[in-house]
């Protein structure tokens, strides 16, 4: 079945429903959706979903962000930040303290959360290079570089 033939709902014949099937958003959320469930398979044996992999990737890089600077690195606002981090901080991956400040919560990876690292990364590098493979080297740094693009004309509008 082709999604962009016919228009749906006789209700909206007046509008140009199919128009919608080649929105930005709906496409990167749908690729999105793939990868991440790409990700989050690969990922299983270490009992990790791939947006707390890349969690405890960010802090261990970043070696003990405080929520404004992890949610800016991981490109998430710090309410759904704080919402991951219930799920790894349950786990005691991640340890949240208060920094100098008393409302800075300062991140920081526990013994747990680096074994885990430790043993999920074997498992991720696989991942990747399948998947960058299947896409070609060359062009995957294409892509990224049309995903940084399509982020900065995104800031730009807001």
């Amino acid at each position: 079945m082709d999604p962009k033939k016919g228009n749906g709902h006789a209700k909206f014949e007046s509008l140009k429903l199919t128009d919608c099937l080649d929105c930005v958003c709906y496409e990167v959320r749908k690729t999105a959706r793939h990868v991440i469930n790409y990700y989050d398979a690969a990922l299983r044996d270490a009992d990790l979903k791939s947006n707390q992999f890349l969690i405890l990737v960010a802090v261990a890089y970043l070696k003990s962000p405080n929520f404004t600077k992890l949610a800016d690195f991981v490109g998430i606002d710090q309410s759904t930040l704080a919402r991951n981090l219930v799920t790894v901080e349950k786990q005691r991956l991640v340890s949240v303290k208060t920094g100098k400040n008393r409302r800075e919560k300062l991140i920081t990876l526990t013994k747990k959360g680096e074994h885990k690292i430790e043993k999920s990364f074997p498992l991720w590098k696989k991942a990747q290079g399948r998947l960058v493979g299947g896409i070609g080297a060359e062009r995957w740094s294409e892509i990224q570089n049309e995903l940084h693009g399509v982020v900065e004309v995104t800031k730009s509008l807001s």
